[in-house]
């Protein structure tokens, strides 16, 4: 059983706007992706072969989040197995029909892991999927003496027609000099601009042109530049929270350690998100005296998953691993954290998972 046709590949160029990153994967040429799709091939070959066929249908998957969770499996069984531990998938356990991911085993120690993606929705992924099919067809558009810069400023909640958008923006920039020298150096509101509105979409168009060597290439892409756009919030709050969300007492009581590892899309370099989710939203606290003096200072919200403002809670779960845009690119530039419980029920720190982490923290 393999993850990647067997066949030859010829193409080398980027990805589509609206390739999963299995067809990517499965389809790019060049010995730098022939190692990625080897090193896959190799987890898959030492995971348990009652869970292979599972994993092989999600990394197969047009759905990218069912691709980066079937990954993850695959990155945390083959830590374990590195660090010489026993690996079983979906063991059995008294009590409940449910099965946690893995349970490791080593020098008479046990512990259960649980593998969680903080993926985004339904909603957010079809929007994207949305905007990605108005830029792989926009991409057709032939362009010989400009880039584009694009602006989604506003998101439709149905398809664009991109054709007719094509038609007017091909009229749009024949009738443009690439050789006007007023454009150089100029800031991007000052570039040729182009807008068009249509079912509850608005993009904004910039022209740019080209270096007189790069006119005319054939297979060029004439999209250039992506944005402004929206800003986004670049941490994962949310994220962890939903992907613990069911698991502070999913398997009951446990014979072991239970530590739930989540994959983070967050870009951040601090842990700020990861100490909202566990111990609280932080907020400024404002406490006005009788005096009518003010102070402020900060505290959290009584929301974290481990801590409520007076009590503790999930103790079922021992430690939360959190590793940060797992790539199968970059497997060799991870970094995780473990966060303990500060009152599990099991002490974490003597299971057999510390072997894993790079850094270990147990509170704020």
């Amino acid at each position: 059983m393999t993850i990647f046709s067997v066949t030859p590949r010829t193409d080398p160029s980027p990805a589509g706007h609206r390739d999963s990153h299995f067809q990517f994967l499965d389809r790019v040429s060049g010995p730098y992706w022939d190692q990625v799709r080897d090193l896959i091939e190799d987890w898959f070959s030492r995971l348990c072969p009652d869970a292979q066929a599972d994993v092989q249908g999600r990394l197969r998957s047009k759905d990218d989040r069912q691709f980066r969770g079937a990954f993850f499996e695959l990155y945390l069984h083959e830590c374990l197995l590195r660090m010489g531990y026993s690996v079983t998938c979906h063991p059995q356990l008294e009590g409940t029909s449910r099965r946690p991911d893995f349970l490791a085993q080593k020098d008479g120690r046990s512990v259960y892991v649980e593998a969680r993606s903080a993926s985004p929705s339904d909603v957010v992924v079809g929007k994207s999927a949305r905007v990605n099919a108005v830029y792989e067809s926009l991409d057709k558009l032939v362009s010989p003496n400009f880039f584009l810069w694009i602006n989604v400023a506003m998101h439709g909640e149905a398809p664009l027609r991109v054709r007719p958008l094509r038609g007017r923006l091909k009229k749009w920039l024949g009738g443009l000099d690439p050789d006007d020298h007023t454009l150089e150096g100029k800031h991007r509101d000052d570039l040729p601009g182009f807008i068009h509105e249509d079912a509850g979409w608005k993009i904004d168009f910039r022209a740019i042109p080209k270096s007189p060597k790069a006119r005319g290439r054939k297979g060029a892409r004439p999209l250039g530049i992506f944005g402004g756009g929206e800003a986004q919030w670049v941490q994962d709050e949310e994220g962890i929270r939903g992907a613990l969300a069911d698991k502070g007492s999913a398997y009951g009581s446990l014979d072991a350690p239970f530590v739930v590892a989540v994959a983070s899309s967050s870009i951040s370099l601090d842990d700020y998100d990861v100490i909202n989710a566990l111990y609280g939203t932080e907020v400024v606290e404002i406490r006005t005296y009788a005096d009518g003096t003010q102070s402020t200072a900060m505290a959290r919200k009584p929301d974290g998953y481990w801590y409520r403002g007076n009590r503790w809670d999930h103790r079922g779960v021992s430690g939360v691993l959190v590793v940060k845009n797992l790539h199968p690119a970059f497997v060799g530039k991870q970094q995780h954290t473990i966060w303990e419980h500060l009152a599990q029920s099991t002490p974490l720190m003597r299971c057999p998972c510390g072997g894993v982490l790079s850094r270990v923290r147990t509170g704020t």
